[in-house]
């Protein structure tokens, strides 16, 4: 059997070979999605930069950016390079789904890692996509609009606030933006109205969230929503004038959708937080407060998923698929997801005031790296659940899938 140190390298292999590999398609699997799209099932986007090759970057960038292994960083750089040619001589370099904020999460973190303009050019093409990404009457980011979809799902918005708050940081430190409304946009990159744009669409998304994905009794998440007005708020409604729905919330109609509490949705939801949180940090580090933006507070709102997420831990320290049904089937990629965002904050110093729950924390984290490696054989990270086909169309097929892969390197790697 493995030690843990010699588990980690394989781990780290094996998802190097998953990148290179994920654009394959064995002729077993189009006879399937021939099937499956025939039946009405969703098919995995055959997209370069889908979730699942950013969730195997994801796990690939924090090794790069927490290993003093120089070999093991060139051949994750290579990998990544090697990928990112692939996408722009087989796929035309184009930007499809919102779903590639992820992989856009990475390029801001491999800039900040190597200075490599490249990384930078993608990440900026990313953003202008996000910018310009239809959204709902409240300013929430669609999930797939062009199925002609109101639907909000936490994928899409854990993905898009993720890159957005790292892209925004990465920006105001690397321009010295002074955060003032009144900068001359010849000097920076970002004049005022730029940067609080980009931080007001970023606060949108929870605050929107907040109204109509939260359980107010178990304060767990659904998977999604969609949203349509009172026949009096349409006929006051001014298309293309975004709805603040804390002022007419009464007005609005919410369908909830999915599960409560899934797992992989917790996970994408505390991806995003994590990431703002550090965003808000830095904010308040140069402004005091930001309370010019929102009236939002994203750090108490990370802090407290953080508790109610330690409180579903499961006794063998990861988490299941369903996050209530802690005896239920676990599930790797809400474990990887779910630890690594903790982990994020817990190195950023942000439970630092509470010092009864950090160690909390500290014991959660390590409880979970040992359930990593104790679902893991020879690198291949296993029961993670399949990807899902739809708003509570869970097929309960575990295995090795890229979205566990990643997501439990990434907790590894960034507790290194």
């Amino acid at each position: 059997m493995n030690n843990k140190n010699e588990e980690y390298s394989l781990i780290i292999t094996e998802t190097i070979r998953e990148l290179d590999n994920i654009m394959s398609t064995t002729p077993a699997q189009i006879v399937k999605n021939m099937i499956k799209k025939a039946m009405g099932r969703s098919v995995m986007e055959k997209d370069p930069f889908f979730w699942p090759t950013g969730m195997l970057m994801l796990g690939l960038v924090e090794t790069y950016e927490n290993s003093e292994d120089a070999g093991q960083k060139e051949r994750i750089l290579v990998a990544i390079d090697s990928h990112i040619k692939r996408w722009r001589t087989e796929y035309g370099g184009e930007i499809g789904f919102v779903d590639d904020a992820l992989t856009g999460y990475c390029m801001v973190k491999l800039y900040d890692l190597t200075g490599k303009a490249d990384y930078l050019k993608i990440a900026d093409t990313i953003n202008t996509f996000i910018l310009e990404a239809p959204t709902d009457f409240t300013g929430s980011i669609l999930y797939n609009p062009g199925k002609n979809s109101r639907n909000i799902f936490s994928d899409g918005i854990g993905q898009t606030t993720m890159f957005m708050a790292a892209y925004l940081r990465m920006k105001l430190q690397h321009e010295n933006e002074l955060l003032t409304e009144n900068m001359d946009s010849n000097t920076h990159y970002y004049n005022g109205s730029n940067v609080m744009s980009g931080i007001s669409k970023l606060y949108r998304q929870f605050i929107n969230y907040n109204y109509f994905c939260l359980d107010n009794k178990s304060f767990l998440l659904y998977h999604g929503y969609s949203l349509d007005m009172s026949d009096k708020l349409k006929k006051n409604f001014q298309n293309g004038k975004l709805i603040k729905p804390e002022e007419c919330l009464s007005e609005i109609v919410c369908e909830r959708k999915g599960i409560l509490g899934w797992g992989r949705a917790f996970g994408w939801m505390m991806l995003g937080l994590s990431e703002s949180a550090l965003l808000e940090e830095y904010l308040k580090s140069k402004t005091g407060n930001v309370r010019k933006w929102s009236k939002y507070d994203i750090i108490p709102c990370y802090k407290e998923m953080c508790k109610i997420a330690l409180g579903y831990q499961r006794e063998d320290g990861g988490f299941s698929w369903q996050m209530q049904a802690v005896e239920g089937h676990i599930d790797m990629s809400a474990t990887g997801m779910i630890a690594y965002s903790i982990e994020k904050g817990y190195k950023a110093g942000v439970f630092g005031d509470d010092p009864e729950f950090e160690n909390l924390v500290r014991t959660c984290l390590h409880k979970v790296k040992d359930c990593i490696y104790a679902h893991t054989e020879n690198g291949i990270v296993g029961d993670a659940l399949s990807s899902c086909d739809d708003f509570a169309v869970h097929y309960q097929t575990y295995g090795n899938y890229p979205w566990g892969q990643g997501a439990c390197l990434a907790a590894l790697s960034i507790g290194n």
